[in-house]
């Protein structure tokens, strides 16, 4: 058995210089699954967002019918909690 570990890229994958970022970087910036009609999203699986940090995820209970806010189901001991769409909070599904 070989003692030294070999690390090979996967298939595909472009080696970086140190403090090089990757041609997509912005891309994955970019938060894919973004939705901004909240009302739709009753029963759907979420994330909160805000400020490029996932603050919450969980089901919504209910949305407000002009989107501007949403409800997330109680799970476990974490209570039911509102998120206000004019407070920053994006959701990504």
């Amino acid at each position: 058995m070989n003692s030294q570990a070999t690390h090979e890229a996967p298939r595909g994958a472009v080696a970086l210089d140190a403090g090089q970022e990757a041609p997509d970087a912005d891309v994955s910036k970019q938060l894919p699954g973004l939705r901004a009609d909240w009302a739709r999203l009753a029963g759907r699986r979420v994330e909160v967002w805000l400020q490029d940090e996932c603050v919450a995820s969980g089901v919504v209970d209910q949305a407000a019918e002009d989107g501007s806010v949403l409800w997330i189901a109680a799970q476990g001991i974490s209570t039911r909690r509102i998120f206000d769409k004019s407070s920053g909070y994006q959701i990504r599904v």
